[in-house]
């Protein structure tokens, strides 16, 4: 059998941990209908400024995020398609109702 690489195992550990956050998984399920700006999450998770900005820029740094300066605003959207595909199956597993028909096989 083949051994896993650990630098592969630590680097998914590590992806997986920074999306574990209840806030950061929400601003991703927030983010798979459209890129959003920190005024819209805010108001979307409730989380205050300063609070929201740390865990972008986590998630940014990680290459989970991405972000583009538009005028006085920063818009987010999910950087990396492999997180939307994560975060999309997290969601058809936790929150079904949510999916829609056809992408629960309906």
């Amino acid at each position: 059998m083949q051994q896993l690489p650990e630098d592969k195992v630590k680097e998914a550990s590590q992806g997986l941990r920074a999306i574990a956050h209840e806030l950061r998984l929400s601003v991703l399920c927030l983010l798979l209908e459209r890129p959003m700006c920190v005024h819209e999450l805010m108001e979307a998770t409730g989380a205050a400024q300063s609070n929201l900005s740390q865990h972008l820029t986590k998630m940014r740094l990680l290459g989970i995020v991405d972000n583009e300066k538009r005028g006085q605003q920063v818009f987010y959207r999910i950087g990396n398609p492999a997180f939307a595909d994560l975060v999309q199956a997290l969601k058809q597993i936790y929150c079904p109702e949510m999916c829609s028909g056809a992408a629960r096989g309906e």
